[in-house]
């Protein structure tokens, strides 16, 4: 594979905002397509239960073509979305965390992707992450699974940039030191 193969070239999704307005499918499918990891990975980071990311993604969407009209033009629209998934899974768990109930057999299936319309991480990083607190996983999802740059993490994440690349590191070791342990057991 070439360098320039490598490059993944990000869509200005600013472009699609007319047809949006419109409702317009294929612009709405497109928006979902580059968006959906994103999305997905700050709500089960929050919410961990697959079934409620799912229902708390199409919440996300739903909010986002009804406030669409708030959206100004130039800003980052991606982190815009994902700032309305944080703020509907917050909402959600602010609501109902104290009556999760939690069904082990469920965590076979959260990560199946023939399952998960969003494709989220696979299993092997969500075995990874599993000894991080919610906010280490959140920073790992959004940078790893989701290919965020840190600027974006940051305002999603309302953290200086500084505090997102501090606690990016952190983690990073910290899962570096977990797998070494892991690996001499």
């Amino acid at each position: 594979m070439s360098f320039m193969g490598v490059i993944s070239l990000r869509i200005n999704l600013d472009d699609y905002l007319d047809r949006l307005f419109d409702k317009d499918e294929d612009a709405f499918k497109i928006v979902y397509d580059e968006t959906k990891k994103g999305v997905y990975a700050i709500i089960i980071s929050i919410v961990k239960n697959n079934a409620d990311a799912e229902d708390l993604m199409q919440d996300t969407y739903i909010r986002m073509l009804k406030s669409l009209h708030t959206y100004q033009k130039g800003r980052n629209f991606a982190a815009w979305v994902m700032q309305i998934a944080k703020n509907i899974a917050l909402d959600h768990y602010r609501k109902h965390h104290r009556e999760t109930i939690h069904d082990p057999q469920e965590e076979i299936y959260l990560f199946d992707t023939n399952q998960n319309p969003a494709s989220p991480p696979d299993q092997t990083l969500m075995e990874m992450i599993q000894p991080l607190d919610s906010e280490e996983r959140q920073v790992v999802l959004l940078r790893i699974a989701s290919k965020n740059k840190f600027k974006d993490i940051a305002t999603l994440m309302d953290k200086p940039l500084g505090t997102v690349l501090w606690l990016f590191n952190r983690t990073m070791r910290k899962l570096k030191s977990h797998m070494e342990k892991e690996e001499r057991k």
